[in-house]
């Protein structure tokens, strides 16, 4: 048996349930093992079907403004002594997990008759300040997810073994949320596929569940249609 662990069309996951039950009584041997391919199979395709998530922090989860703490201005150590203004930059906004930061970036301003400062194009400096300091340090996990469950079925290995590094600013592992089991049992083989990212029903589309079962099942099919073969010959 192969529980997926979402809804999912019927006729899909019954066409795969009645090709494991053929196989379940053609070649009893092979059930385990193919049971455990169907449902790495599955985790491609989601893999393959989950959206990339960019590697720049989108617009509406951040925001950046000229800093008000001091020193507002320092010079840099280079050799032509530039002056460098101070930014904030406010991260995750509107999430538990929200910070915010000061980064100094290259400015053009300068001080003017009168000791006041002026020009500097604040369009630049939030450019150069987003170019250096917005990037999304663990970008992808979405896709990255299956791999893990792959690994956790094939294998058996804990989420907690796999490599993934935690960040400074991270207060979660992911992989916490991701479970692959795959079971032999008196008779049969069970396998579960558990995904519990909460970004992942935005990284899916709604169709990619019963695309993957579909493109399971077909590799499945192909897969047995030449072992036939090659037992004929």
């Amino acid at each position: 048996m192969i529980e997926v662990s979402c809804s999912i069309d019927e006729a899909a996951m019954g066409r795969l349930e009645s090709l494991l039950n053929g196989i379940a009584e053609a070649a009893p041997q092979r059930l385990a093992s193919e049971t455990r391919r169907a449902a790495i199979y599955i985790c491609q395709s989601l893999r393959a079907r989950t959206k990339s998530a960019p590697k720049r922090i989108p617009r509406r989860e951040y925001e950046a403004t000229v800093s008000a703490v001091p020193p507002k201005y320092v010079h840099s150590n280079s050799a032509h002594h530039r002056l460098l203004r101070r930014w904030t930059l406010a991260r995750k906004i509107g999430t538990p997990d929200a910070y915010a930061k000061h980064y100094y970036v290259y400015t053009d301003r300068h001080r003017v008759k009168g000791g006041k400062m002026a020009g500097g194009s604040l369009a630049a400096e939030r450019r150069e300040l987003l170019k250096e300091h917005g990037g999304i340090q663990h970008y992808g996990l979405a896709k990255k997810s299956w791999g893990w469950t792959m690994k956790q079925i094939y294998s058996g290995t804990a989420a907690g073994d796999l490599s993934w590094k935690r960040g400074k600013h991270d207060r979660r592992d992911p992989r916490q949320f991701v479970r692959g089991v795959f079971q032999k049992a008196a008779g049969g083989a069970f396998a579960e596929i558990t995904n519990r990212l909460d970004y992942i029903l935005a990284a899916v589309p709604p169709s990619a569940i019963d695309e993957a079962i579909a493109a399971a099942t077909k590799r499945m099919e192909h897969n047995l249609a030449r072992i036939a073969e090659r037992r004929g010959a």
